[in-house]
């Protein structure tokens, strides 16, 4: 008989256990997974899009005219970028979180050497320009990113 507290405990304690495995730790904010997409950018950390894109993930950057689809396709376009502007620093200014969607203002800066807005090419120019994004976050991961700037203002 005294054996039945040690086994009421012990299953208890094994069914505790198990319900604490299976809760899942809470998703971070959709501004967070953002803020988290605009680090990787600055640190050029490719790795951190694994965690950070969702794997059918679209980045639109319409001033570039860019529609990628999937975390190789815009690993692909960051790379692009970080090459023409290896110091890129992109600030965000104002964010605002709705359920799923972030809107974001932003801030560009970097030494930028390839194709001006009017396809002359420029060599180690400063630029600097502010856009905006809208972000769909889906189960803490990005599912689709567009930016709306004005290329040409940044080379002014």
């Amino acid at each position: 008989m005294r054996r039945l507290p040690y086994l009421a405990g012990s299953l208890f304690a094994v069914v505790a256990a198990g319900c604490a495995v299976q809760q899942k730790a809470p998703a971070a904010s959709g501004k967070a997974v953002v803020e988290g997409y605009v680090r990787a950018w600055n640190k050029h950390d490719f790795a951190a899009l694994d965690t950070i894109l969702a794997p059918d993930a679209i980045h639109e950057d319409l001033a570039q005219n860019f529609h990628g689809k999937g975390k190789s396709a815009i690993a692909d376009f960051m790379r692009q970028n970080i090459a023409a502007e290896p110091d890129l620093n992109w600030q965000v200014t104002n964010s605002i979180e709705d359920g799923r969607f972030v809107a974001l203002e932003w801030t560009w800066t970097g030494t930028y050497t390839g194709p001006d807005a009017t396809g002359k090419i420029v060599t180690k120019k400063r630029i600097s320009g502010k856009g905006a994004s809208f972000v769909e976050v889906e189960n803490g991961k990005i599912k689709r990113f567009a930016d709306y700037y004005d290329d040409a203002s940044f080379f002014r």
